[in-house]
């Protein structure tokens, strides 16, 4: 059932082989068990690649949704400061706040 799923998920054989093809079975399990959408899917995985996560720590950034609340202000840090200093400043504009121990559901936001 599974590979079935796996083989919908990701039919081109090229993307397979750069992102996915590079996770374990277990997170390729968490990717299509917990998430619907494929562009979803493929920026996890590489994500979880990148940063090396490990399977709980990818299913709790599914659940913080931490790739949908990154990166949405807009910027010029990149543009006017030198490389480490735009990081710094970007990554300082990041909400560090989560407040999920309130166990308020989807009407709070």
């Amino acid at each position: 059932m599974y590979m079935r799923a796996f083989a919908e998920a990701w039919p081109d054989e090229q993307i397979v082989q750069q992102a996915v093809g590079q996770l374990p079975w277990g997170h390729n399990l968490v990717l299509l068990t917990r998430l619907k959408q494929p562009e979803q899917r493929l920026c996890y995985a590489r994500a979880a690649i990148e940063h090396g996560w490990s399977r709980n720590v990818l299913n709790i950034h599914i659940e913080t949704r931490l790739l949908e609340r990154t990166g949405k202000a807009l910027t010029n840090f990149t543009e006017c400061l030198p490389a480490p200093g735009s990081d710094l400043a970007r990554e300082s504009l990041k909400d560090p706040y989560l407040f999920d121990f309130l166990d308020v559901g989807k009407e709070a936001e």
